[in-house]
């Protein structure tokens, strides 16, 4: 406690002065949000997903999938993404992990679930697929996950007390004293925050972020839906289109990396046969990416 020491990070020195002075020039995550409304084209993802799905492989896919896992091959080719603040000052996250609700159910009244998983850059889109795939089997099970027990047990208490342990969590964050055990069972401490509204046939909303933890990007993906394109030669398509939107912490690096991070992840979204080779990683840009040993070797 009162450390530059973290569970979940590296603290970063030397940045630029200004860099530096922006946790106190905007010292809330909301104060220095910026949004970026996208459209990814799925019409061949789509054409992908139907062919892997028939492949004789049994590999279960879908466009949900490739999106998180575009975003795993994402982090490691822009690792700046992957900072966080803490306390006023930088750090990388030493981990790529994402948290994402899912249903028990897909009815309006199904219990929703907050996952949280971390995943190394190493991994192949067939062993990123079974991974999320064997949990998920696991909580519709019935197997809670430990954001899950942790609300329960805190929603129980009183109104005074439960006030007091938020205040404790943000306080004891600040100070970087907050347990390994605590941040690993809550889901605002993660490399990017998805919610998948469209797997309930909703449009994506320009989202907030929190300001409990250290996550700085949150991705909201929308339904997808028919578009007509009129072709130069004067014919007409009709492709498919998801919008797809970003609450980004500009503190974390320049906007301009973070919208050139996008481009990144539309091509690979959009053209997913990329993603069928994990990426060959330097030892550099290994060491930039600051991950545990045992997160990088988790395949």
């Amino acid at each position: 406690m009162f450390t530059k020491k973290r569970s979940d990070g590296t603290y970063i020195p030397n940045l630029h002065f200004f860099t530096q002075l922006l946790p106190y020039l905007m010292p809330k995550r909301s104060d220095a949000c910026i949004f970026f409304e996208q459209e990814f084209d799925v019409t061949q993802t789509l054409k992908y997903i139907s062919k892997r799905r028939k492949d004789g492989s049994g590999i279960k896919i879908s466009l949900f999938y490739i999106i998180l896992y575009a975003a795993v091959r994402l982090i490691a080719q822009r690792p700046k993404l992957n900072r966080f603040v803490s306390g006023h000052k930088y750090y990388q996250r030493n981990r790529i992990s994402f948290n994402f609700v899912a249903k028990r159910d897909l009815s309006d009244d199904g219990e929703e679930v907050n996952v949280t998983m971390s995943f190394s850059p190493r991994l192949t889109l067939e062993g990123f697929c079974k991974k999320i795939n064997d949990h998920l089997l696991t909580i519709k099970k019935g197997a809670g996950t430990g954001a899950e027990k942790t609300n329960a047990l805190v929603t129980r208490l009183p109104r005074l007390l439960i006030k007091f342990i938020v205040w404790g969590v943000k306080y004891l964050d600040y100070h970087n004293g907050l347990p390994k055990s605590v941040i690993d069972s809550l889901p605002f401490f993660s490399t990017i925050f998805f919610t998948n509204v469209g797997s309930v046939g909703i449009d994506a909303p320009l989202h907030h972020n929190f300001e409990i933890g250290n996550c700085g990007i949150f991705c909201a993906i929308g339904k997808i839906r028919k578009e007509n394109i009129l072709k130069t030669d004067g014919t007409v398509e009709t492709r498919d289109k998801v919008k797809i939107t970003f609450t980004y912490d500009d503190r974390i690096t320049d906007g301009i990396y973070c919208a050139r991070g996008i481009d990144i992840l539309r091509d690979l979204v959009e053209n997913p046969e990329k993603l069928e080779s994990p990426p060959e990683l330097t030892e550099e840009e290994i060491k930039k990416l600051g991950l545990m040993e045992k997160e990088l070797n988790n395949v």
